[in-house]
């Protein structure tokens, strides 16, 4: 098993840019916080506990996507392959967890839709940076 660790840390530090996007107010930032029923906060942001942690865990992700996945032919293979590990493992899992703790579908949409295309992020960048 070969894992290029310079491409699990690159993909990791891409969930954060992806997740800083993806969470502002520019796209879904807003309409999250509503579906979360996460009150805006007029001073400071997420504590160094959230963001760390949240490093170690899209660390994980990456390295075990390395780990498991095989190479894929091109960067389309490398998207795809990505994109239907997001949305096949990971949102369809949230979306067991959501219905049963009758969260909505909105909220799952906006989550479940980030880890899609963040494993779309990691097949590009691990598949291809091998």
């Amino acid at each position: 098993m070969h894992v290029n660790y310079l491409a699990v840390l690159a993909a990791a530090l891409s969930s954060f840019l992806l997740g800083g996007l993806w969470y502002s107010p520019l796209l879904f930032g807003t309409r999250w916080q509503h579906a979360a029923g996460i009150a805006i906060k007029q001073e400071g942001g997420h504590p160094a506990r959230v963001f760390g942690l949240s490093f170690v865990f899209a660390l994980i992700a990456a390295f075990a996507y390395a780990c498991l996945v095989p190479v894929p032919a091109d960067a389309l293979d490398a998207a795809v392959q990505g994109v239907l590990l997001g949305a096949g493992f990971v949102a369809a899992s949230f979306g067991i967890n959501y219905q049963f703790a009758n969260r909505s579908t909105v909220l799952w949409l906006i989550d479940g839709g980030y880890h899609t295309v963040q494993f779309g992020i990691y097949g590009l960048i691990l598949g291809l940076w091998r």
